[in-house]
C-alpha cells in the first residue's frame, strides 16, 4: 500500500486566489480545521481556520494569509509506513500527497491512515498474537521466525517497538495464522524468550480495536 492509495477524495483544495468566504464555508461543511492551499497546482501549505478569524489578517484572498505545515507532505509512491511516520510527526490531521515537481494530488487524513492499517493482512487475518520482550542486542527476526515456522505456523504480521522504560529493550509483536499457539509459546520459552502477552482468537477483536484506538489517539484524531 502506497500514499496515492490512501488519498481522500472528499477533501478539496483551495487556491491562493480564493477568498476566505469559500475557505470558511468548506471547513464548516466538512468539519475540518484546515485545508490545503495551492498555487498553479503546487502545494503551498495548509490554511488553518484560526487564521481566517484573526483580525491581523483581514485580507480578501488566501494568498495574503499565513500558511502552516508546508512540510507535511509525502510523494505518491512512498510506502504506507512512511505515511504513518509523516502523519505522526505533523499531528495536524492532514498530509499532502505530491507528484514529481511537487504537483499536488490530494490529502490523506489521519483517519485514512487508520483505515489503511485496518485493511492489512496483519489485522484482517484470523489467528493469534504473541508479544515478546528481549534485549535489543539479542533481537534477530530471522531466528524468532525460524522457531515459529518450525511449528508449522506462518507469521502474517510483525511490529517492533522500544520499551518506554528501557531503551535497550524491544517488544516484538507477531500476528500468527494459528488460533492455538500453546506449542509456539512453549518453544519460545524453551529458547529463553520472555512472553509478555498472548492474544488468542476469542480476544482478538477487542485487542485489535484497542490497538487501532491507540493509533488514532497517537495521530491526534
Amino acid at each position: 500500500m502506497i500514499a496515492k492509495d490512501l488519498i481522500n477524495p472528499i477533501i478539496p483544495s483551495l487556491n491562493v486566489s480564493d477568498d476566505i468566504a469559500r475557505a470558511s464555508s468548506l471547513m464548516d461543511d466538512l468539519h475540518v480545521a484546515m485545508l490545503p492551499v495551492l498555487e498553479e497546482g503546487h502545494f503551498r501549505g495548509f490554511i488553518h481556520e484560526d487564521s481566517l478569524y484573526d483580525d491581523l489578517y483581514d485580507k480578501p484572498t488566501l494568498g495574503a494569509y499565513p500558511l502552516v505545515n508546508n512540510s507535511c507532505t509525502i510523494y505518491q509512491e512512498q510506502h504506507f509506513y512512511e505515511v504513518v511516520k509523516v502523519a505522526s510527526e505533523c499531528q495536524n490531521g492532514l498530509v499532502a500527497v505530491l507528484e514529481t515537481e511537487d504537483i499536488f494530488l490530494g490529502v490523506i487524513t489521519a483517519e485514512d491512515v487508520v483505515q489503511g492499517f485496518a485493511k492489512t493482512i496483519a489485522v484482517q487475518s484470523p489467528g493469534s498474537i504473541i508479544e515478546i520482550s528481549l534485549k535489543q542486542i539479542d533481537y534477530s527476526l530471522a531466528e524468532i521466525t525460524r522457531l515459529i515456522e518450525a511449528e508449522n505456523t506462518k507469521v502474517v504480521g510483525c511490529f517492533l517497538s522500544n520499551d518506554p522504560d528501557d531503551n535497550s529493550v524491544v517488544s516484538v509483536t507477531f500476528k500468527l495464522d494459528k488460533k492455538n499457539v500453546s506449542h509456539i509459546i512453549a518453544t519460545l520459552k524453551r529458547f529463553n524468550y520472555q512472553i509478555v502477552r498472548v492474544i488468542q482468537e476469542e480476544s482478538m477483536v477487542s485487542y485489535e480495536k484497542e490497538r487501532l484506538d491507540a493509533l488514532m489517539k497517537y495521530l491526534s484524531i
